[in-house]
C-alpha cells in the first residue's frame, strides 16, 4: 500500500527564508505570522507548496482586490462603554471579558461588543465605566 501512496508523493525540504503558500488546513511546521492574524502559527509540511515568483509577466503579481483593513477599530473612537459582560469561550476553563462600545460619529445601531484586550488604547474610558457602575450614575 504505502508504495503506492508514495508514487503520488514528492520529498520536499524548505529551509529559513524560503516563501511558502499556506494551504487553508493549518497543522505541524511554525510559520512566521503577524500578531494581529491571531491563529496557531503550526501548520503541517504537507500543506506547503514552495511560491515561485512569475519573472516574465510581473504584473500578474500585483494584487487588484482592495486591502481590506483589519485595524479599522483603531481608526474609531470610543464614546462610551455601555455594559460589561463575561461569556465562556469552547475551552471551558477560558472566560472572555467584553464591553458593549458606543463609537463616536457612529448611529447607535453600530454599538459592538469589544474583548479588553482590543481596547487597551482607552482605559481611561473603561475605568469610567467601572467608577460609573460602582457609584450607581448613568450617562444614558
Amino acid at each position: 500500500m504505502k508504495k503506492w501512496a508514495d508514487k503520488k508523493r514528492r520529498p520536499l525540504e524548505f529551509r529559513a527564508g524560503d516563501q511558502v503558500l499556506i494551504k487553508l488546513r493549518p497543522e505541524q511546521v511554525r510559520v512566521a505570522l503577524p500578531t494581529w492574524m491571531k491563529i496557531y502559527s503550526v501548520i503541517h509540511v504537507s500543506n506547503l507548496k514552495p511560491y515561485h515568483q512569475d519573472t516574465e509577466d510581473l504584473q500578474r503579481n500585483i494584487v487588484t482586490r482592495p486591502i481590506i483593513d483589519l485595524s479599522q477599530k483603531e481608526d474609531k473612537d470610543v464614546e462610551e462603554i455601555l455594559a460589561e459582560r463575561v461569556r465562556r469561550d469552547r475551552r471551558p476553563a477560558r472566560r472572555i471579558h467584553e464591553y458593549l462600545v458606543k463609537w463616536k460619529n457612529l448611529p447607535v445601531e453600530e454599538t459592538s461588543w469589544e474583548r479588553v484586550e482590543d481596547l487597551e488604547a482607552w482605559k481611561q474610558k473603561i475605568e469610567d465605566f467601572k467608577l460609573r457602575q460602582l457609584t450607581g450614575t448613568s450617562t444614558i
